[in-house]
């Protein structure tokens, strides 16, 4: 039985959908758990629609498992946080200030996006733009960064 899209990547390093309905760009979402990275990925137009589910990468095809496994790759950089220098509510937004292992960063959230805490004890933070940030342990910040987070997740 034949697939009747295609998923690949363009010159631009873009990822494209193509089905009888047409052409689009997409983005990757991974949805929940996010345990298992390779599951429930869900491709989204510029609208943030879902217009296709992978349910697991693993029963892709060998040419469209290889183009999702290098666009994510490309944009699975995952900033692990190392201390909270200020968290400030904006208008609609909350900006982060935050020390990260790769350098001091400026991030903004919404204000009823709250981190998640994981199961493993980790906590995660998704900006605006789609970015993630990583708390590996609370007890890897010091006292002032873990009171500042705990304000946020409990």
């Amino acid at each position: 039985m034949s697939k009747n899209y295609k998923i690949y990547l363009k010159e631009n390093n873009l990822l494209y959908f193509k089905n009888g309905k047409g052409e689009m760009e997409v983005s990757v979402k991974q949805c929940f758990p996010w345990s298992d990275p390779t599951k429930f990925l869900s491709l989204r137009n510029d609208d943030e629609n879902e217009v296709f589910l992978i349910e697991d990468v693993n029963t892709l095809d060998k040419e469209t498992k290889s183009v999702i496994q290098t666009y994510l790759e490309r944009i699975s950089f995952v900033m692990e946080i190392t201390s909270i220098l200020r968290v400030e509510d904006e208008i609609e937004l909350r900006v982060w200030e935050v020390m990260t292992k790769q350098g001091q960063r400026v991030f903004h959230t919404k204000l009823d996006a709250w981190p998640k805490l994981r199961e493993d004890g980790s906590v995660l933070i998704e900006d605006i733009a789609g970015d993630l940030f990583v708390v590996t342990t609370m007890d890897s910040l010091d006292p002032k960064s873990q009171k500042t987070l705990h304000t946020f997740i409990d």
